[in-house]
């Protein structure tokens, strides 16, 4: 390949690749203190993303060619990836095209940029050229991360060191927004760990014969499906056995219900549903404590039984925005938290 003078080629690809791992550095940072912080070295899988982009980013910045080539190898293997799971999950919108765009199709892009840097003309450094001079770029490419993730840690540092956990977790009696209920605690009935998560459909057919969870996940069930087989109809008094027969002590709280028992201080700050997704006209932001959360805990997502549609329903994060989800999905922060029904033993 001919050799260039022109800087600009390495230049575009140095601010791109610092822009993309800065985002990663907030994205990974937030989300380490959104669903990473509850379990020891958990954090750490949030921040991978920013730790390549950065290493890419220095390597590419010491020798183009070399981190070129690496760069437009993992754009090409991410992308066919990505691409080829939105197309066989029929997902492919221009909208998730372009929120992948960034570590797929721009990433080799990049890359290129990169390579073409290696192949500079490069003026030859004089003697008194400081260190930090020569290697500035490097220097960048970690700073600017570090100082956003520093930023972001520490306000959301704040935030988790600062709630409220009053460290019970048995059945509790919480005042909601004009409304009252009595929520399960530690069982069956308090879904709160990573461990056996469930979809909405295996809790709304686990009374259907053959009674349990095996093999309904992807049976879309209806909201008369829901009400005639849901788990929580087959709960013991105290919601510490799930067992084969209908008692009725408990079931799954609506949105409404959802929303106006979010606290945040050991207040509650709870309002009404407005009908829609998202956040709601809270007092004010409520945050993931007691008495309705396990802050120690890795669900930050409960189920409702509101449905949406056919094939969706309504969950709430702890920050209270309320979230369609379909029916089948299954995550390891997603919960639930049953209330107790007028039925006496």
């Amino acid at each position: 390949m001919k050799r260039i003078r022109s800087k600009v080629p390495g230049n575009i690809a140095f601010i791109l690749m610092l822009l993309i791992s800065s985002l990663w550095t907030f994205w990974g940072v937030s989300e380490m203190f959104h669903e990473g912080w509850y379990r020891p070295f958990e954090w750490i899988f949030f921040l991978i993303p920013s730790l390549i982009s950065i290493s890419l980013t220095v390597v590419s910045s010491l020798f183009p060619k070399i981190g070129g080539s690496f760069i437009i190898l993992s754009g090409m293997i991410f992308s066919v990836f990505v691409f080829s799971r939105m197309v066989q999950g029929g997902g492919f919108t221009i909208s998730n095209f372009l929120s992948w765009l960034p570590v797929t199709l721009l990433f080799i892009l990049i890359g290129i940029l990169f390579f073409i840097e290696g192949f500079r003309i490069k003026e030859p450094l004089e003697r008194e050229v400081k260190w930090y001079k020569r290697y500035s770029k490097v220097i960048i490419a970690i700073l600017i991360p570090l100082i956003i993730g520093i930023a972001v840690g520490t306000v959301s540092g704040y935030r988790y060191f600062n709630r409220y956990d009053d460290g019970y977790r048995g059945e509790k009696i919480i005042e909601g927004y004009e409304i009252t209920l009595t929520w399960a605690g530690d069982g069956p009935g308090w879904h709160k760990n990573s461990m056996g998560n469930l979809s909405w459909n295996e809790v709304a057919l686990y009374g259907k014969e053959p009674i349990g969870f095996e093999g309904k996940r992807e049976i879309y069930a209806s909201y008369d499906d829901f009400k005639r087989y849901n788990m929580f109809r087959y709960l013991n008094y105290d919601a510490t056995e799930l067992t084969d027969k209908v008692y009725d002590f408990w079931r799954l709280p609506t949105i409404d219900e959802l929303t106006r028992s979010m606290y945040k201080d050991n207040k509650c700050v709870g309002c009404p549903w407005d009908g829609k997704e998202g956040i709601q006209n809270y007092k004010k932001p409520p945050d993931k404590e007691t008495p309705l959360w396990a802050p120690d805990e890795p669900v930050i997502y409960y189920m409702s039984s509101t449905e949406a549609d056919e094939r969706e329903y309504y969950s709430i994060s702890y920050r209270g925005m309320v979230i369609k989800r379909d029916k089948s999905e299954v995550l390891g922060s997603l919960g639930f938290r049953a209330v107790r029904t007028e039925k006496k033993p």
